[in-house]
């Protein structure tokens, strides 16, 4: 007869393991918003391409320089500089204005007259962005961009 409170125990105890009465709560912790990165100053880099009618270039001996001259949390703006290996300006300025997404890491910018860029944060000093311009003739680039 001493065997069947031991019984009762054991059987008690797996029934209550098998409910579940011993599992810990699960606590739903919300991820941290990631941080917005600063991006006002200027970003200097090379451009390779395609051009409709024209081919591919890699814009040899060309320097593209974006100028944030402005951001209020995750919207910013500037301009784009063209310039060749003198310096001197090779196109118009072109004026944008960007937003970064709740990522922190992407971006996505319109330019004045036109053609917009989409494009990643890689580093607090580096930036990629894709160009892509639909008018004619349509042509799109990779901008690989660092913080001067």
């Amino acid at each position: 007869m001493k065997t069947k409170p031991v019984l009762c125990a054991i059987i008690l105890i797996v029934a209550v393991l098998i409910s579940g009465c011993t599992t810990t709560s699960q606590q739903t912790t919300a991820a941290a918003a990631p941080e917005t990165p600063d991006l006002v100053g200027n970003w200097t880099g090379t451009m390779v391409g395609y051009e409709y009618g024209v081919g591919y270039t890699n814009f040899s001996g060309y320097t593209i320089t974006m100028i944030v001259t402005e951001q209020r949390d995750r919207i910013f703006s500037g301009a784009f500089i063209f310039t060749n290996e003198t310096g001197a300006s090779v196109w118009d300025d072109a004026p944008f204005a960007g937003v970064v997404g709740r990522d922190g890491k992407t971006l996505t910018l319109i330019e004045d007259g036109g053609g917009y860029s989409t494009g990643t944060v890689i580093a607090s000093d580096e930036i990629e962005l894709i160009y892509a311009d639909g008018g004619d003739p349509f042509n799109i680039a990779i901008n690989a961009l660092k913080r001067s």
